[in-house]
């Protein structure tokens, strides 16, 4: 299967062709080292595409895949619904072959934890390297996180280093890449007080936004 299959035209008219499952395909039969980019992505924007490529040039990683959340335990909620939001995961990582969109939390459906999602990828993939990528702030959560002391031993943590924030873990590798200041919570503030995203997020997203009017 042709893992950029599912993104072609994928802000046009037909909704219905946006979600595609990437679950029959593989990599050659070596072991490879794969990152795992979770998050709500409500939407996504440039900073996480900057941190995702920080993770992968820095740690030499074959792959990255994005696995938008269904229902993210430690946020109250999403504003945008899981179809959207992989829509929008699946336009933003259009042009990026070494990035790859998961909708397997979505179809799991419930709450997403991260430890269900690390399992169900290493039985799609196999005994391979996997990198799990998360924002340095996030890590003084981990301990709280589902079967955490199970996924450590499935996942090794990588942190992208902000500026604003100085909290380390020893067993956590911290990655130094420049990542644009940016959140979804300021995009969707933008969106509401009528103000521009232009070149925060990727010109296909804003469109899809746009188009279906959300954040409104």
């Amino acid at each position: 299967m042709n893992p950029k299959a599912s993104c072609k035209g994928s802000y046009g008219i037909k909704r219905a062709y946006i979600i595609k499952v990437h679950h029959i395909w593989r990599w050659p039969d070596k072991e490879v080292k794969i990152g795992i980019f979770g998050g709500v992505f409500d939407p996504i924007h440039f900073g996480h595409l900057q941190g995702g490529e920080g993770a992968r040039v820095s740690l030499g990683l074959d792959k990255v895949l994005f696995t938008p959340s269904h229902i993210p335990p430690h946020k109250p909620k999403s504003y945008a619904s899981s179809k959207d939001r992989i829509a929008m995961v699946n336009i933003a990582l259009e042009e990026n072959q070494n990035f790859i969109c998961l909708d397997i939390e979505a179809k799991r459906e419930g709450i997403s934890y991260t430890i269900d999602t690390a399992k169900e990828i290493k039985r799609l993939y196999g005994e391979n390297e996997y990198y799990f990528i998360i924002g340095q702030d996030t890590i003084p959560e981990l301990p709280t996180w589902k079967d955490y002391k199970t996924l450590i031993l499935l996942v090794k943590f990588v942190a992208i280093k902000r500026s604003d924030f100085s909290y380390t873990d020893p067993d956590i590798t911290i990655i130094e890449y420049p990542t644009l200041p940016v959140s979804s919570t300021m995009i969707r503030e933008r969106i509401k007080q009528g103000l521009s995203i232009k070149y925060l997020v990727p010109d296909g997203v804003l469109k899809y936004i746009q188009k279906h009017g959300l954040y409104m």
